[in-house]
């Protein structure tokens, strides 16, 4: 897969077919965001520009600048058989370890047996064992020979610091509906099943791929609902924390459809019937509950959301996080709301 075919990590691809172009690719790279938006394939479509037999040179000024896609090194990457480009996951699916890194750094005293440049893709690489972490390290301080690593992590927070101080960091976003529709598209999606499962998906392709649309519908409303229904009693709040944050995956989740909801009811409360909605299925819910807010209220309890999302990313305790945000939610509801619609939530 050539940079021409990542969807929806425009900024991203571009800075590396800048720093391809240019012969600026430093050793090491952090590939970080959100799992399933691309980092993996990125690394891959970069393993195959710095070593495709038949792609543009970088010195050719192109910023479009690719791997050709078909020649024999780039099917070989594509397929995970070029002896110059290596995956390390997590043995035995659940760490990556020590002796696994050990090869790697052998592997990359030696010469590239058949392209250009070794290239080394560690993911995820938040699961690499402490030793692991430290031999990496030790491998990044005394680079040999032309060799590329990429760590690809969903949390860079929980690599070594001085890990990613030997990183280039690349950032990766949630995909927006656009690419992520022309995705499932692509794995045989039609264009309606492709529509809703974006719509539910936060972001993520792969998400997306697996997802029972149906489910995740009856989930998103489930968590709307009761979410919104808590705001009118304090008990509520406290009670609903609860279940909201049995872990931090599970509270991750939520969030993102909270925040993506919360989005729908503001730009309702701004563009009426015509607003453009990320739950277009549920235009007639997101119009009721909007009209029973002011748009501060919104933008609160919206932020109250945002503002939970980053802490996670800062490693917060889940429960705590939840419980702020709900009572940040009431207190916003509870300053600007019209109507007094705050225990109905969206049915």
């Amino acid at each position: 897969m050539p940079f021409a075919d990542i969807l929806g990590q425009d900024r991203a691809v571009s800075r590396l077919r800048l720093a391809w172009r240019d012969g600026r690719l430093p050793q090491a790279y952090c590939f970080f965001g959100p799992p399933g938006v691309g980092k993996r394939a990125t690394a891959l479509a970069l393993a195959q520009a710095v070593n495709c037999l038949a792609g543009p040179a970088p010195a050719s000024g192109s910023v479009a600048a690719d791997a050709c896609g078909t020649c024999a090194a780039c099917r070989k990457i594509a397929g995970g058989l070029h002896p110059d480009v290596t995956q390390v996951g997590p043995a035995g699916k659940t760490v990556i370890t020590i002796d696994q890194v050990r090869e790697v750094a052998a592997r990359a005293a030696l010469r590239a047996y058949e392209g250009r440049t070794k290239v080394f893709i560690l993911d995820p690489a938040e699961l690499m064992q402490e030793p692991a972490a430290n031999a990496i390290l030790k491998t990044l301080e005394e680079p040999v020979g032309a060799s590329l690593f990429i760590l690809v992590t969903a949390a860079p927070s929980a690599l070594l610091p001085t890990i990613l101080s030997r990183c280039q960091a690349v950032r990766f976003d949630p995909l927006s509906q656009g690419p992520l529709r022309d995705i499932l598209m692509r794995r045989g999606r039609t264009p309606e099943e492709a529509a809703a499962a974006a719509a539910l998906a936060g972001g993520s392709a792969e998400r997306a791929l697996a997802l029972d649309v149906e489910e995740a519908r009856q989930h998103r409303d489930r968590i709307v609902r009761e979410v919104w229904g808590a705001l009118g009693s304090l008990a509520s709040v406290l009670e609903r924390a609860e279940e909201l944050a049995p872990d931090r995956a599970r509270l991750e989740a939520a969030l993102e459809v909270l925040a993506s909801f919360s989005r729908d009811l503001a730009v309702a409360r701004l563009g009426g019937a015509t607003a453009s909605l990320v739950h277009a299925d549920r235009r007639a819910d997101v119009a009721r509950l909007a009209a029973g807010y002011s748009m501060g209220a919104i933008l609160g309890a919206y932020e109250a959301q945002a503002e939970a999302q980053r802490a996670l990313v800062r490693n917060a305790n889940p429960r705590f996080t939840a419980e702020r945000m709900l009572l940040r939610m009431r207190r916003a509801v509870e300053e600007g709301q019209e109507g007094g619609h705050a225990s109905r939530g969206a049915r």
